[in-house]
């Protein structure tokens, strides 16, 4: 008699995850029920999915459903010939209305030349990511009903505009997370806190609080647009946006962009470790360039492993685009070491790519830590007693905390203490580093690192940047005397490539 079947661990997690989403969503203020709400068809998603999901990295991005068939890494659609045959028809007739060559329209969409050529004589079936290119050119006025597949005919809502990174694992993630927590203390990686849907809803309510996002929409987004254009110029642009949490300031800028530009030849591209904040952030941009001409795309990834996703690393020379790199919100400063990353994992940019970054400035020297304690009020053990700052600092704790109380096998009291730390490897900055103390009902206790994020020397940042291949272009102050910031552009050095007509 053969054994019954078990549960793989994956399922039974997303069971739980499932089940636990349903029983607090009710109790949720609205406000944070839409991602709840977005994780939960995810996850479900998932669910059904598990078996296909494996952990093999690759060299190309796969789409969301899709193989890892042809050139690309989409699979190929399954098509009767006459559905194909109207599809060869069509891409060489818009192809040939907007007056492109099939070199030209290769440039544009990212592929290369025999696709097109292969796409067009039927040799091949279109693979989504293939189509998810083409799409994206403007010229070809292509729509998500023209699309080669039953998709496009039974729901008029469908686009692929998502793709799973290889080898990336959320439900493995989660439990690595639930093992740290129960842990006897230590480091905890700060991606992990996104990973979460609870804690995904706790970010959003935080980028809610009005001074939070006024500080953040004074960002002189419009300026930093203009420069960026003008160092593209005819060169189309895709803009990487890494971790970009609500996409609120990656969208600013996208809008800035289209409008100087006066043409939609603009794609956005979302990567980041959470799919709730990624829903969020896709939900978000869509709907607010839908009417702009930019093209969205969410990636579910690790931001640290960019080298492997060679779909965002096409050559330049082939392709006649630009990239521009985004770290908003602070992002950058999270880093565990900032000039390693920029070393290993933007390796694959080319000469005239950019970064944007916007960073919190240092209250005083780094060799000063008694005046950095009395003037940096994320240091300040008594804060000014306002009611939105209040707000935003319980807010914070509540973001921080929420992981260890949610996956820890005890009930635990949690405080969060916020300490200065000088040994950071850009010079002249230094770091404030958020822990978490966590006492059990027996009075043990354990202390883990849970935040980190650093303030820096505007001069010796650009300086130790420039070392690594980044250059400064230009930069612009916002956030006044109580949250100095400034926003960075920076151009990676070398010939830029020039645009042959």
């Amino acid at each position: 008699m053969a054994e019954p079947q078990s549960i793989p661990w994956e399922q039974q997690a997303l069971h739980i995850a499932i089940d636990t989403i349903q029983e607090v969503l009710p109790q949720k203020p609205k406000d944070q029920q839409e991602a709840l709400h977005m994780s939960l068809m995810t996850l479900r998603g998932f669910l059904a999915a598990t078996s296909s999901i494996g952990e093999e990295d690759g060299e190309a991005l796969t789409s969301m459903g899709g193989g890892g068939g042809g050139e690309l890494g989409g699979s190929a659609l399954s098509l009767d010939a006459g559905r194909l045959n109207k599809w060869q028809r069509l891409l060489a007739e818009r192809r040939e209305a907007a007056g492109l060559s099939h070199a030209r329209l290769a440039e544009l969409a990212g592929l290369s030349e025999s696709v097109i050529v292969n796409l067009e004589t039927g040799r091949y079936a279109p693979s989504q990511l293939a189509l998810l290119h083409l799409l994206s050119v403007p010229e070809m006025k292509l729509e998500v009903a023209d699309l080669p597949w039953e998709a496009a005919e039974v729901d008029p809502n469908f686009a692929l505009n998502c793709w799973l990174a290889p080898g990336f694992d959320p439900v493995k993630m989660i439990k690595e997370l639930a093992m740290q927590v129960n842990g006897f203390g230590g480091h905890i990686e700060q991606s992990y806190l996104y990973m979460d849907p609870m804690s995904a809803a706790d970010w959003c309510s935080i980028a809610d609080v009005k001074d939070y996002d006024d500080m953040q929409a004074s960002m002189q987004l419009d300026r930093a647009a203009g420069l960026i254009l003008k160092n593209t110029g005819k060169m189309g642009l895709d803009v990487v946006a890494l971790g970009p949490g609500s996409a609120r300031n990656e969208v600013r800028l996208a809008e800035q962009l289209l409008s100087q530009a006066g043409h939609g030849d603009v794609r956005l591209y979302l990567l980041d470790i959470s799919q709730p904040l990624l829903s969020v952030a896709y939900r978000h941009a869509a709907e607010t360039l839908a009417d702009r001409g930019g093209v969205v795309f969410a990636i579910q990834g690790n931001f640290h492993h960019l080298p492997r996703y060679g779909q965002l690393l096409y050559s330049p020379q082939r392709a006649h685009r630009r990239r521009l790199i985004t770290m908003l919100g602070h992002t950058f400063s999270n880093l565990e070491n900032e000039l390693r990353f920029v070393r290993n994992s933007l390796v694959g940019f080319a000469a005239g790519d950019m970064l944007l970054l916007d960073l919190r400035m240092a209250y005083a020297p780094a060799d000063n830590p008694e005046q950095i304690k009395e003037r940096d009020p994320g240091l300040l053990s008594i804060r000014r007693n306002t009611n939105s700052s209040s707000s935003l600092h319980q807010k914070w704790d509540e973001f921080l905390a929420g992981p260890i109380r949610r996956y820890g096998v005890s009930k635990v009291d949690v405080e969060i203490l916020r300490v200065l730390d000088l040994g950071c490897p850009v010079p002249g900055s230094y770091g404030v580093d958020a822990r978490a103390r966590v006492r059990s009902a027996s009075g043990e206790e354990r202390e883990f690192s849970v935040y980190y994020s650093r303030r820096y020397d505007a001069t010796r940042l650009h300086q130790a940047l420039a070392r690594e291949g980044w250059d400064l272009v230009d930069s612009w102050n916002y956030g006044g005397d109580s949250n100095p910031c400034k926003l960075f552009l920076l151009r990676k050095s070398g010939p830029a490539l020039r645009l042959v007509d």
